[in-house]
């Protein structure tokens, strides 16, 4: 079948308006689709003609920012090929890029000549090729809650950190902190508040493996400083493949200050507890993904808003930029009034409080060559002279 036919179908089949139901999985005689997996989501999928229609749609009707989250399994009945074709309500079918693993572990884009985006972005088809094994797609690579569990338990393997719940997400997921030993001063780094952003949980990885690294500066850096990262904030987001709430059809980066959700609460103990043992914040880093090629983008506080923040973020960029020149990024001062993160630390600790942010589709090879030099450059600035 021609693209053109292809998208003509996805079309007809009126995947936008599908019914409200959610299906977990379908099938034809050629494979059977399936979400019964960690982070596994489509809203509903049928079969028409003998090709796979599906429905993508958010979590709940709060949803503002459309970060369309799929991810579903093709377990071939016999080797063959399978059409897919996939209608995304309220959001840009190629926000993200179809992403295919044979293990649900190593994860590569999908060919051009296997994708078609239809030309009002509402809908995408996909050709997959199946053999024996089953096959996975995603709009994203699969970071799920096993990842983070393997990542804090090497952590606790290590005799110089210490990994504890802090407490539990609505549904009862562990959230769990990471520490370095204490000292009179802190940082915190805080990833995954909207699940589909996983170049940005990539960057986070790379950069705390530079702080919490076995080399010199890092050592000298964390006889300073006390090392907080608290890695995944909305676990049921990630397990459930949500597009940006938690299980409170909350978006926990507008929950600073209200804490109205149990997640961002363990946060707010955690910084009571760090004031109690005498560990002051200098910095807090937020990490995100944005919609962008290969770059990071840094949100930070501006020249005007005072308490030296500003001046701080701006040292910290310009030693990568006089290490490594060709290395692309955004340094972009901002002020809103939504109650996130990065609003909530500075209003509250008159510290630095950066979002950062990695292009969707930055390739993962890139991110764990750049984030080790922004990792290396914030920690001799904070160091000083």
């Amino acid at each position: 079948m021609h693209w053109r036919a292809w998208l003509a179908a996805a079309a007809a089949a009126g995947l936008a308006t599908a019914a409200s139901s959610a299906d977990r999985f379908c099938e034809n005689d050629v494979a059977l689709l399936d979400t019964h997996f960690e982070g596994g989501a489509f809203h509903r999928c049928d079969v028409r003609d003998g090709n796979f229609v599906i429905a993508i749609r958010p979590e709940d009707s709060k949803v503002e920012v459309p970060m369309p989250w799929y991810a579903f399994r093709a377990s071939p009945k016999r080797p063959g090929e399978v059409v897919v074709l996939m209608g995304f309500a309220d959001a840009d079918a190629d926000r993200f890029w179809p992403k295919v693993s044979l293990d649900g572990i190593n994860w590569q884009r999908l060919p051009d000549r296997t994708v078609a985006v239809s030309e009002d972005k509402q809908r995408l088809a996909l050709r997959i090729p199946l053999a024996e094994a089953p096959v996975w797609i995603a709009s994203q690579r699969l970071l799920t809650t096993r990842f983070y569990d393997a990542w804090t338990l090497s952590l606790a393997q290590r005799g110089d950190i210490a990994v504890r719940v802090l407490g539990r997400s609505l549904h009862g997921r562990p959230i769990s902190v990471a520490e370095t030993s204490a000292k009179a001063q802190g940082v915190l780094f805080i990833g995954r508040q909207h699940p589909p952003e996983v170049t940005g949980a990539l960057t986070m990885n790379a950069f705390l493996d530079t702080v919490l690294a076995d080399t010199e500066l890092a050592r000298s850096f964390r006889e300073t400083f006390t090392v907080v990262t608290v890695p995944l904030l909305n676990p049921d987001g990630v397990a459930n493949g949500h597009w940006r709430h938690n299980a409170g059809k909350t978006d926990l980066n507008r929950d600073w200050g209200p804490f109205r959700q149990p997640e961002t609460r363990t946060v707010r103990d955690l910084l009571a507890n760090l004031a109690e043992r005498g560990i002051a914040l200098r910095l807090m880093l937020d990490f995100h993904a944005t919609r962008a090629t290969e770059t990071h983008l840094f949100y930070t506080q501006r020249p005007e808003d005072g308490d030296g923040a500003h001046g701080f973020s701006a040292a910290w960029l310009e030693r990568v930029r006089k290490r490594q020149p060709d290395l692309a990024f955004i340094h972009r001062p901002s002020k809103s009034e939504s109650a996130n993160a990065k609003n909530y630390f500075f209003d509250t600790y008159g510290i630095p409080s950066i979002t950062y942010e990695t292009g969707d589709e930055t390739d993962p090879d890139w991110i764990e060559a750049a984030a080790p030099v922004f990792a290396e450059a914030m920690m001799r600035e904070l160091l000083g002279p």
